[in-house]
């Protein structure tokens, strides 16, 4: 082996121990698999706060033989609704329309009957009247004359239309939502779709929920590491799982006591939030196996 040859092993051999000294202790670290001791957990936490606001949302409803005269049957009904509301302190940026529509209204049984009659005619005109013992041409002379597409459509009129609009209204000052309540009632209001407690200090209330959370999330890994002999070493993830607060028609008490009578009663908020943590876990007795 000539010097040279000689060095470059030499090199080479050094490279290759110096390449073992520093790689990790263990070899799933060197491809790319977490050997960590973890435990993840979950916590909730409520907070409770009681509603300085409500959100009513109801719909106004009228039924006449013509669209044109229910369409302004179901306006001036909104307009008495909107100058009342208005006549309470309620500002106009409180009141938003959320939905107008308008839609025929059929006897009974009546609405699709184009259609399955339609059906009808395509399926007796089907393959079936080839093996008729009557020849085709007799049978079109003597059946009777099938009704056309414009006497099918005169056929399903409607006998009314139906106008309706759904309105959202803020009512800033909850002392004031059972006059609210019952003057839109007595102004036309015919249906009811939910209602909604809200607090103005809400993002305060649901931070204090999260951080209740966190801490109880910290509590619940303290005790599970210390049942297994182990000690909770840092955090690796945090994530919020879900927010949860009284939605519409929310399970609060809708209606008050015998004594209050049918006054609506706005009991406490909710607010929820729910973590999940992962922490890493030391002084383990299963860390090595």
């Amino acid at each position: 082996m000539s010097k040279r040859t000689a060095y470059q092993s030499s090199l080479l051999v050094a490279a290759i121990t110096a390449s073992m000294l520093s790689a990790p202790a263990s070899s799933n670290a060197a491809d790319g698999v977490d050997t960590r001791s973890k435990l993840t957990v979950q916590a909730t936490a409520d907070s409770k706060v009681a509603p300085d606001s409500v959100t009513l949302r109801f719909a106004i409803e009228s039924r006449e033989e013509k669209v044109t005269e229910a369409a302004r049957k179901t306006s001036e009904q909104v307009t008495r609704v909107v100058q009342f509301l208005k006549g309470q302190g309620i500002e106009a940026k409180d009141i938003r329309t959320e939905s107008v529509v308008l839609s025929p209204i059929y006897r009974q049984g009546q609405k699709g009957q184009y259609a399955k009659q339609r059906s009808s005619m395509s399926a007796s005109q089907g393959f079936g009247d080839l093996f008729d013992s009557v020849p085709q041409q007799q049978a079109t002379q003597t059946e009777a004359p099938q009704p056309s597409v414009r006497d099918e459509l005169q056929q399903n009129q409607p006998i009314g239309y139906s106008a309706s609009r759904q309105l959202t209204v803020l009512v800033r000052d909850i002392k004031k939502f059972q006059t609210v309540y019952a003057g839109v009632l007595e102004r036309g209001v015919n249906s009811i779709a939910g209602i909604q407690w809200m607090n103005s200090d809400q993002v305060q209330h649901r931070r204090a929920a999260r951080i209740k959370a966190i801490a109880a999330a910290r509590e619940k890994a303290s005790d599970m590491a210390g049942a297994l002999d182990a000690k909770v070493a840092r955090v690796i993830s945090v994530q919020e799982t879900s927010r949860r607060s009284d939605p519409f028609s929310n399970s609060v008490q809708l209606f008050g006591g015998e004594s209050e009578g049918s006054s609506i009663q706005a009991g406490m908020m909710t607010l929820s939030a729910s973590v999940q943590v992962v922490f890493e876990l030391s002084d383990t007795e299963f860390e090595n196996e």
